[in-house]
């Protein structure tokens, strides 16, 4: 395999390695999004439950 085509495959690699990263980046923002969401809820109803019991 000549260089060019080496050097060609390494920036192909590169390349995808830096799509996966931004994807995985965005999957870990979703993930805390949800996790502060159902906190957000579950924290929700713990008061309106403390306020019927109050």
């Amino acid at each position: 395999m000549s260089g060019l085509a080496v050097e060609f495959e390494v920036v192909i690699a590169i390349c995808a390695a830096r799509v996966l990263i931004r994807q995985l980046r965005g999957l870990l923002v979703d993930v805390g999004n949800a996790i502060r969401a159902w906190r957000s809820v579950r924290d929700a109803l713990r008061d309106e439950q403390e306020e019927h019991q109050g």
